[in-house]
């Protein structure tokens, strides 16, 4: 939701747009430092109880952001989103793990990942309109609307007893002398930092830089959801073959081509377009296929 009221935060905070893009830098950094230690120290409570509870918790940080007076307080109420977000993510695995049948899996964590991408096409463009037309801290309530609207069926429907493992810091340290983790680490952080170095800054580049008018944005931001949703089906679809990531490098390959054309096509607004929407569709095409390999 940031990525898409970034402008609108940084009028209302009297701050720069660069200063505001922190608060995703900042939320993203937060998610990958704190996800393995909570997700270690909550292990030996049931995962049910655990989900539950981190979901309230990020409901109420993402209320504080609603009720942000200032970009400081803005920020920590992110942090605290951060901190959750990551493990409720980490839980949904884990209970899809449990729930979907082996040839299944590829398929479902794929569907899990569209869901960033389903929030794009809907919950972006959405979020973008209700800013610009009547404040963007109504925005916010509408993803706390959403985020109660989500804890109910989840209380309903998640099985309450499913078998787990209890492991301590030390332990889970332990897999850090295996290299391959370095390797995965190097993978997702890429992938992340490539995603999220123009993902960010999205509503400036195609209004500001690219000139597309203020009128167009909700149906740009929209096609480029629907491309990402396309990615994750294909990423589904790449995780059910054999050596799946034997064929990533072909799409790293196409990401750097891309990355280095799209700031020098930036005054033929729709070649970049079609540069964006191509990134888009390859730039997370790795989640499925590393999700099932670790």
């Amino acid at each position: 939701m940031v990525v898409g009221v970034l402008s609108d935060l940084a009028k209302s905070f009297n701050v720069s747009i660069s200063l505001v893009g922190y608060l995703v830098t900042i939320f993203a950094t937060v998610y990958a430092v704190s996800t393995p230690f909570v997700t270690i120290l909550t292990s030996k409570y049931r995962r049910y109880n655990t989900l539950m509870t981190l979901m309230v918790i990020f409901l109420v940080g993402n209320s504080l952001s609603a009720l942000a007076s200032s970009f400081w307080f803005m920020l920590i109420s992110r942090v605290l989103t951060a901190i959750t977000a990551g493990s409720i993510i980490s839980l949904i695995m884990a209970f899809a793990s449990q729930i979907a049948p082996q040839d299944k899996r590829a398929a479902l964590v794929s569907w899990i990942f569209a869901g960033f991408s389903i929030a794009s096409v809907f919950g972006v463009p959405i979020g973008v309109a209700i800013s610009t037309s009547i404040g963007w801290r109504y925005a916010f309530w509408m993803i706390s609307i959403v985020s109660i609207l989500t804890i109910i069926p989840l209380g309903v429907l998640l099985p309450k007893n499913v078998s787990q493992t209890t492991s301590s810091i030390k332990s889970q340290l332990t897999l850090l002398l295996d290299p391959r983790i370095y390797y995965g680490i190097i993978l997702v952080l890429f992938t992340a930092a490539t995603m999220y170095s123009y993902y960010t800054y999205i509503r400036p580049l195609l209004t500001t830089s690219m000139h597309f008018s203020l009128g167009s944005l909700n149906w740009l931001l929209f096609i480029i959801g629907i491309f990402s949703i396309i990615s994750n089906r294909l990423s589904g679809r790449l995780a059910e073959l054999p050596n799946s990531l034997s064929r990533m490098p072909i799409f790293y390959v196409g990401d750097i081509i891309l990355l280095i054309a799209l700031p020098l096509l930036l005054q033929y607004k729709y070649l970049a377009l079609l540069v964006i929407l191509a990134l888009t569709l390859i730039v997370t095409i790795l989640n499925a296929p590393i999700q099932l390999h670790f």
